[in-house]
């Protein structure tokens, strides 16, 4: 497992990666029971984020996720510059951006990030409603 300072995650679980997920991105529910995919739309419902990149095409299907609803403090690789205390939700790629209208916060940001690929610490704090 990546160690990252400045986190305290909750303990991972173990899914079945359906497709390959990537580290320190957010992940949502795959279509198979005890499974995860790569979020890719800004109206995903992340259910966390992937502790460790996970590819079956590999030979690698099982995903470590720290899961939303554990909270703590969580690293996520930012889409782009986010500010201090943003909420941050999915974009695209999985990766964090800065929560719009039609997103579903997952956390706010502990430390701005000035450049997509940049690692920040999140504080979980899941929005039940889009923002």
């Amino acid at each position: 497992m990546p160690i990252y300072q400045d986190i305290a995650p909750p303990a991972p679980k173990t899914f079945e990666a359906q497709v390959a997920v990537v580290h320190n991105r957010f992940v949502k529910l795959g279509t198979v029971g005890n499974s995860v995919t790569p979020c890719t739309a800004i109206t995903d419902r992340a259910i966390g984020i992937a502790v460790e990149s996970a590819d079956p095409a590999a030979g690698n299907s099982a995903a470590s996720v720290w899961l939303l609803n554990e909270g703590g403090i969580v690293p996520i690789e930012a889409a782009a510059a986010i500010a201090l205390g943003a909420k941050i939700a999915p974009s695209v790629n999985g990766r964090g951006q800065t929560a719009v209208a039609t997103n579903f916060a997952c956390g706010v940001a502990l430390v701005a990030s000035t450049a997509a690929g940049q690692v920040i610490p999140m504080l979980v704090a899941v929005d039940d409603q889009a923002t």
